[in-house]
């Protein structure tokens, strides 16, 4: 499959202080990949890089072309305007689009985040879940191959965060957008089907999937990972020979093994 980003052999330091240090790694063209990692551990730099607001000081960063958006772990800083639509025209207007393609451009956007009924709305009376969208939605404008969330759920409730990690899904599955989630939580990175452990500036562990990063991570521990409540109930069904997404569905499995063996033997 087509690389969507390379990084190879890429390092970076802050002055003296070594952050990041023989980065390789392959993003594939429209996958959810994960990167997760303890605080400390280099990964708002590494974001940077994707994205290019960093350069590598040795290695390459390659985006082929790609658009690449950063969401920050908090959405307010990446607000510009006090109205939302006038918010989303931002990054077209600067693109020199006419008026009527920036105004297509933000129904769309709008749309694909379920946020039409904030279109008016001032910024500032937001909460930080549709602060969540409003960045998105100005990302998707910009029509961006790539988004880069940088801890994208960290500032929100548990409501807000279910409904922003569903549109991730949704922006991946449906409009084929490649996700780069960076995250220290799992449970944040459900969907993704590759990631990597970032650990004192190193990738130490790769896997395909969650499941499977949570059998390597047993191995070779990494403290300052939170598996979250998903994932260790995960977990849970697997030792239990489950292995059902749903886990509405998983539950009931669960239930009714859990009845058969409390019927009488006759």
């Amino acid at each position: 499959m087509q690389p969507a980003v390379s990084i190879r052999n890429a390092s970076f330091s802050f002055r003296t202080k070594s952050v990041l240090r023989g980065i390789d790694m392959e993003v594939p063209r429209g996958s959810y990949f994960g990167i997760v990692g303890p605080n400390g551990s280099g990964k708002t730099t590494l974001a940077y890089l994707i994205s290019g607001i960093l350069s590598p000081d040795k290695g390459e960063v390659d985006a082929f072309g790609n658009r690449v958006g950063l969401i920050l772990a908090n959405p307010a800083n990446q607000v510009v305007s006090l109205v939302v639509e006038e918010d989303i025209a931002f990054g077209p207007e600067n693109l020199a689009l006419s008026p009527s393609e920036i105004t297509a451009r933000i129904d769309a956007a709008l749309h694909a985040v379920r946020g039409e009924g904030l279109r008016s709305s001032l910024t500032t009376a937001l909460s930080g879940g549709e602060l969540a969208k409003v960045v998105f939605a100005g990302q998707l404008a910009l029509d961006t191959d790539v988004l880069v969330l940088d801890e994208g759920t960290i500032m929100l409730d548990p409501i807000n965060r279910e409904t922003l990690l569903r549109t991730v899904h949704e922006l991946n599955r449906d409009l084929g957008k490649t996700i780069i989630h960076i995250s220290h939580r799992l449970d944040d990175l459900e969907n993704a089907r590759s990631l990597v452990v970032l650990n004192k500036g190193m990738i130490e562990i790769r896997a395909q999937g969650v499941p499977d990063l949570i059998r390597r991570i047993a191995e070779h521990p990494v403290a300052g990972i939170e598996p979250g409540a998903h994932t260790l109930y995960r977990s849970f069904l697997q030792e239990q020979g489950i292995d059902e997404q749903d886990l509405e569905k998983a539950t009931r499995q669960l239930a009714a093994g859990i009845g058969q063996e409390r019927l009488p033997q006759s």
